[in-house]
């Protein structure tokens, strides 16, 4: 009888060495060429995010988050620090539009000369706007010193350093061929356009320039106490939501339980939570307070006795423009206060658009009134027009933190949308008072105090 077929799997045939080995290495080559491959692949990854030649099958990585809404320059809440210190912060911005305004004029007169290659307010838009990414690079250090240190070096130096108002001024003349330069229409457009875009580009590259050069600086804290450093005067973002949520579930909790950075010897400011205290005032330091509150009365005084007792041709050009610095400088970080309201922060900064603009309208009325027949008298009416353009509408408005402003807005239309609606109502503004004015009345040489 016929056994019946299976089909039975083939017997493994006996292995030998060179078998073995043929199996090694190939196991070795392709777990070497998947290393290679995942390098390469990494390599192309940061070759594609770091040289100009990018891999075009590659996509970039995406863009890091924008810096946080510009609230920096937005004086405290009152709510948050004490009297003494609101009033500090404001009185530091009179020594400050002081200095900034008198390095604007300094800056203007050593770039006005013969055959110059550039235009003299292009030094402060950039000395400005330099100080301010040096600030705001700092912040964290300059605060811990004395937190009015830094509203007196950016609302107060960089913004009275830059001028939003003779920008939009002088674009105008250089659109309108105000000076009679023998060229034609097409020029005037041009020599416009690059004003205006060589102005925003240079105040943008030496805000950058300054945040990398605080890179280089020595540390600030050798200048910091030791045993108790100032806090900040302003509580942290969302602290007051935060504290309310935190209110309502403290009630279920046990508030008997020690925090874990209690102890005999801490500092009852640092270590108490936003839950116990939401409200409660920072930074108390009335000494501090009082001696920078008088540095700024006795500066201002100087410059009142520097008016009268000087010499009488430094009023036009110096003193008169100084002493209307300070009110320029306190309206505006007053207005700043707006960009912070829900409606606007992060999406379009109104104080600052708001100075601006009046800047540029109160500039506007002073050029022509100068430049008008009947004006032509000389004495106080010529310094004051004169230091209004320079003293008040320059701190008034300003250029550092609008390019600050614009460069933290996030959305791409809130940040066109502002920066295209400044330049442009700000040059209709001045085309229509002195453009206006002049067609209808004509102008004459400035004159001069």
């Amino acid at each position: 009888m016929a056994q019946p077929t299976t089909n039975s799997p083939p017997a493994p045939l006996p292995s030998s060495p060179s078998t073995h080995q043929h199996q090694n290495l190939t196991s070795i080559l392709s777990h070497t060429t998947s290393l290679s491959r995942n390098r390469s692949t990494r390599q192309s990854h940061a070759r594609s995010a770091s040289s100009i030649s990018e891999d075009p099958e590659l996509p970039r990585p995406p863009r890091p988050r924008s810096p946080p809404a510009p609230e920096d320059n937005a004086p405290p809440p009152k709510e948050e620090v004490t009297t003494l210190r609101l009033t500090a912060h404001y009185a530091g911005l009179v020594l400050a539009s002081i200095l900034g305004c008198l390095i604007r004029l300094g800056l203007n007169g050593l770039g006005t000369y013969d055959g110059a290659i550039i235009y003299p307010l292009i030094w402060s838009q950039a000395v400005g706007s330099g100080i301010m990414g040096l600030s705001l690079a700092r912040k964290n250090e300059i605060i811990s010193i004395y937190p009015p240190v830094y509203t007196f070096l950016t609302t107060g130096i960089a913004g009275s350093v830059t001028t939003f108002s003779s920008w939009m001024l002088e674009g105008y003349l250089a659109f309108s061929n105000f000076d009679k330069y023998d060229r034609k229409g097409l020029h005037d457009t041009v020599d416009g356009v690059v004003y205006s875009l060589s102005t925003f580009a240079i105040a943008i590259a030496f805000l950058r320039f300054g945040e990398h050069f605080s890179g280089i600086l020595p540390s600030l804290s050798l200048l910091r106490r030791p045993s108790k450093a100032p806090l900040p005067d302003r509580l942290p973002a969302q602290t007051q939501s935060q504290a309310r949520s935190s209110n309502l579930d403290s009630n279920e909790e046990d508030s008997s339980s020690p925090s874990p950075s209690s102890g005999s010897n801490a500092d009852p400011e640092k270590t108490s939570s936003p839950s116990s205290s939401p409200l409660k005032p920072l930074s108390q330091t009335p000494f501090l307070d009082i001696l920078w509150i008088s540095t700024a009365f006795f500066s201002y005084l100087i410059i009142l006795l520097l008016y009268f007792l000087a010499k009488p041709s430094w009023r036009h050009n110096v003193t008169f423009p100084l002493l209307l610095s300070p009110p320029g400088t306190i309206i505006r970080f007053y207005f700043s206060r707006f960009n912070t309201r829900p409606k606007f922060i992060d999406r379009f900064p109104l104080g600052t658009f708001i100075v601006n603009i009046s800047a540029s309208i109160i500039i506007s009325i002073c050029f022509a009134l100068q430049r008008l027949p009947l004006s032509q008298t000389q004495g106080v009416k010529c310094n004051a027009l004169n230091s209004i353009q320079q003293g008040f509408c320059g701190c008034l408005s300003t250029v550092s933190t609008f390019v600050v402003e614009a460069r933290t807005i996030k959305s791409p239309i809130h940040k066109w949308v502002y920066i295209g609606g400044s330049v442009i109502l700000g040059h209709l503004m001045v085309l229509a008072i002195v453009g206006g004015i002049g067609w209808d009345y004509g102008y004459v040489d400035v004159c001069k105090g």
